[in-house]
């Protein structure tokens, strides 16, 4: 009865509880909103109200005393939302590598980590392993590979986690509980707010007073457009980014909203698409539009803010679990039997993938949409090709960055077919022991999610370098 009696608040209302319960109320309303929170048996609240700024200056500097800050750039070892976001601190700053933080690293493909460890502005003096569990496969990979680099091991290696113990880790929230989830951890989470003072932290102070200023006013608004969505059927929303917005705050709102509402109701099913202003790609039935927030930190964290609460309130009038995405557990249980599943997969050219896709979708009419994910880094080719060949919708993403933002949607979506592309096996035989096992888990993760998506998902090996096969 209780989510019953959310779902029919106005925004004003709505707004009023989730402020309540992220202050410590546990009475009426406000309790169901804390528990709808709930992750790992503690509310993840600490996405709704702003903490001061003295806690927050005094938690990053911390962090940045630990890491050996401002001497040495700080790098991100992290995936999902802590990566997307920090790779939008460095949009928002017109640059992709801003003077104290190099771009995040989330990738376990060899020659991404090599570029990543020399960057682009200089070689990175200290890393930030980012994982609210701390068990994050691909963040403790990384971790792994710079403790074992002969020109990284002697640099500081720091954690943010839900569990601290300083120098070597820290919470991820300022308040120094476990009341962050990455799905909503921009732009109030240590994570962010490390890296954008590693940018520039003048400008974070100046952008954090801003939304302490506006957050209650960009709270309610963003409830009230939540307030005002039909939470049955199966909607098609479109997210309008803002117009400069790069391929980091792209990636962040979609696991925002594909991982809040999505995959966790038969009775509300959207499907959610992050779009530019003006696209014209079909015709939404939820049109939601951040604005023009200026490009720079203060709208990034403005728009940052106003997409969290404005997904946290549809989940919570839909009656969902807010800080859950319980699907993603389908491939990481298959990792441990993917070894079986590495050897004999079918090759394809790069060019020949369409092809590929559209041979195997002829006899499938049921499947509509097409993921086409890439464990590897090498050229690809876009989505409007795969269009083209396939008749389908298509997205095109890298792996293993996909399984955060999408795979919790696309696995409860019976009508998502997924392309599965891994390098081949060979790509990484010269490589040092450490980069070969991280080449290897990327491979696992692409078998183990082939495994869990069942007879809707296909894996193809790219052929050696030098050979060709015809698809």
């Amino acid at each position: 009865m209780s989510l019953a009696k959310l779902a029919a608040l106005d925004g004003g209302s709505l707004w009023s509880l989730m402020c309540a319960a992220a202050s410590g109320s546990r009475d009426g309303l406000a309790g169901t909103v804390a528990r709808q929170c709930e992750s790992g048996s503690w509310p993840r609240l600490g996405w709704i109200c702003p903490p001061p700024w003295a806690t927050v200056e005094r938690r990053v500097a911390a962090v940045h005393a630990a890491c050996g800050l401002p001497a040495a750039r700080l790098l991100p070892l992290t995936t999902g939302g802590w990566s997307f976001a920090a790779a939008a601190i460095c949009e928002a700053a017109g640059q992709p590598e801003p003077a104290g933080l190099a771009a995040p690293l989330d990738s376990l493909d060899p020659a991404m980590i090599r570029r990543a460890l020399r960057g682009g502005a200089g070689a990175p003096g200290a890393f930030l392993a980012i994982s609210a569990s701390g068990t994050t496969v691909e963040t403790r990979q990384l971790a792994a590979v710079v403790g074992a680099g002969p020109d990284t091991a002697d640099k500081p290696l720091v954690w943010l986690r839900d569990d601290q113990s300083p120098p070597a880790a820290f919470a991820l929230s300022p308040h120094g509980v476990p009341d962050q989830v990455a799905m909503l951890g921009a732009p109030l989470s240590t994570a962010f707010l490390a890296a954008a003072a590693a940018a520039d932290a003048a400008g974070l102070a100046g952008a954090y007073a801003r939304l302490l200023a506006r957050h209650d006013r960009i709270g309610a608004a963003a409830a009230e457009r939540a307030a005002g969505v039909h939470t049955e059927g199966a909607p098609l929303i479109h997210l309008v980014a803002p117009r400069w917005a790069g391929t980091g705050l792209r990636l962040w709102l979609l696991q925002l909203i594909r991982q809040v509402v999505c995959g966790k109701s038969s009775r509300f099913r959207p499907w959610v698409e992050v779009v530019g202003p003006g696209d014209s790609r079909g015709t939404p039935d939820v049109l939601v539009d951040l604005g023009t927030p200026e490009r720079g930190l203060p709208g990034l964290m403005e728009a940052c803010y106003g997409a969290g609460i404005f997904a946290g309130a549809l989940a919570l009038r839909a009656g969902l679990a807010v800080a859950e995405h319980s699907r993603v557990a389908a491939y990481k249980e298959r990792l441990s039997v993917a070894r079986r599943g590495t050897d004999d997969l079918r090759t394809a050219d790069v060019a020949g993938l369409p092809d590929v896709a559209a041979s195997w979708l002829a006899a499938r009419p049921e499947l509509t949409r097409l993921h086409v994910v890439r464990y590897e880094s090498g050229p690809g080719v876009g989505a409007e090709r795969f269009t083209a060949v396939t008749g389908r919708s298509c997205e095109v993403h890298a792996g293993s960055a996909w399984n955060h933002h999408s795979f919790h949607a696309v696995h409860a979506d019976q009508s998502v077919a997924v392309l599965l592309v891994v390098a081949p096996a060979e790509a990484s035989a010269q490589e040092s022991a450490p980069l070969r096992e991280a080449a290897l888990m990327q491979r696992l993760i692409a078998v183990a999610t082939h495994l869990a998506l069942a007879g809707r998902s296909l894996i193809v090996q790219l052929p050696p370098a030098g050979a060709s096969y015809e698809a």
